[in-house]
Parts: C-alpha cells; sequence; structure tokens
C-alpha cells in the first residue's frame, strides 16, 4: 500500500498526538519499509526523522484527521483501525481505482468495534467510492459500488 492522499483539509483541533499507527501500515518505498511492519524509524509515541521523513509521511492523514463525523474514539490507536484513502484496493484482483480502506492495526476484532462498525456503515451509505475491510493478507470488499 503505498500513501496517495495529498495535502488537504484538515480537521481542525485535531492531531495524531501519540498515534503512529500509519508508521505501521504504510508501505514507504523510500524507506523500503513494507506495509504492515513498524517503521524502524518509530520511536513508539512518534517519528524519529520527523522533520525528514520522506514526502509520502508528510502527505498521508487517515481519514479520522479528514473527517470531522467520525468520532474521537476512532483515531487508530484508540480503535485499532486506520481509515484512508488508497489508489489499490487490497483485494486480489480487484480493479485499481480509488477505494477506502479500514486496516486493522492488530486484531480483525477491531472492526466489531461500534465505532468501526459506525464508520464502514457511514462509507458504505455514502457510497461514492468502494469500501474495504482489511487485515493482514485478508481484505473483504464492504461496497462494491464505485
Amino acid at each position: 500500500m503505498t500513501a496517495p492522499q495529498g495535502a488537504g483539509a484538515l480537521v481542525p483541533g485535531r492531531s495524531c498526538g501519540s498515534c503512529t499507527a500509519c508508521c505501521k501500515v504504510l508501505e514507504i518505498k523510500a524507506l523500503d519499509k513494507p506495509a504492515g511492519i513498524l517503521c524502524r524509524h518509530n520511536t513508539g509515541r512518534a517519528c524519529g526523522i520527523y522533520r525528514e521523513r520522506p514526502e509520502a509521511c508528510a502527505q498521508w492523514h487517515c481519514l479520522w484527521r479528514r473527517i470531522a463525523a467520525l468520532p474521537d474514539a476512532l483515531r487508530p490507536d484508540r480503535s485499532g483501525v486506520v481509515f484512508g484513502l488508497e489508489r489499490r484496493p487490497p483485494g486480489a484482483g480487484a480493479p485499481e481505482g480509488a477505494c477506502i480502506v479500514g486496516r486493522a492495526l492488530d486484531s480483525e476484532q477491531a472492526f466489531d468495534r461500534w465505532e468501526a462498525v459506525e464508520a464502514f456503515a457511514m462509507f458504505v451509505r455514502e457510497g461514492s467510492l468502494p469500501v474495504w475491510k482489511a487485515y493482514e493478507c485478508n481484505a473483504t470488499l464492504m461496497n462494491p459500488r464505485p
């Protein structure tokens, strides 16, 4: 998974704080870091190379930072799920195109939390992009509509 999101409007007052979930879920080619593996520059509470971090890291923000309708409890380190806008779906054989992907950080049980259930339902109802649920090598398409 690459980090496709460019700079855009962020929800005022929301910050990453000590959340470093993106340091695990993102593939960062400039650092030779695969998706699903914690970045070697992660200090446990922040990025150890924040000022020199690659552009892919600097431009990417999870959807919790971008969508005010997502509750504070859905911050990835609190909910265990990172929602992001991606260029290609995580499912094998799926056609390339923008989609929303909710990735469980440590366990599929994170998808059962009310915050994640409501977020998936909101994205599916909105319906403008395919919505995927992913954990490790498993991915499920929640709605097929483009």
